[in-house]
């Protein structure tokens, strides 16, 4: 039985869009204007199930441990800092990991993880 402590946590903070993110001041009003072309173009970005948009870096991070848990038989979370509670973040942020980060039992990747990073966290923290 896999426990919840056996799962792969991958720590990401999406940016939430508000109204103003798809205003452009500039030709607000104006003729050529099309707010329906603003807010189809940023929509275009955010994940399925999402109310943010993941950057790059933490999209690819996301992608390598879901291929990776797929071909190992192991679990993964994905931990929005974004909508986490206040002690998952405090415990976040005194640890002093910026994302994306990927964690396994008591070991950390700071940072875009390579395959062979995953790898190895897995063996060790198994072994």
């Amino acid at each position: 039985m896999v426990s919840y402590a056996d799962r792969i946590k991958v720590y990401i903070n999406t940016v939430e869009l508000s109204a103003l993110d798809l205003v452009n001041v500039n030709t607000l009003g104006h003729g050529c204007d099309d707010p329906s072309a603003r807010l189809s173009a940023g929509l275009r970005n955010m994940p399925k199930g999402s109310s943010g948009l993941i950057p790059d870096e933490e999209r690819k991070a996301i992608e390598l441990v879901e291929q990776f848990s797929e071909e190992n038989g192991v679990k993964y979370e994905i931990i929005d800092l974004a909508k986490a509670g206040l002690m998952t973040r405090l415990r976040f942020i005194v640890k002093g990991w910026k994302t994306p980060a990927v964690s396994f039992v008591n070991e950390a990747i700071v940072g875009l993880p390579t395959r062979e990073q995953l790898e190895s966290l897995v063996r060790r923290q198994r072994a």
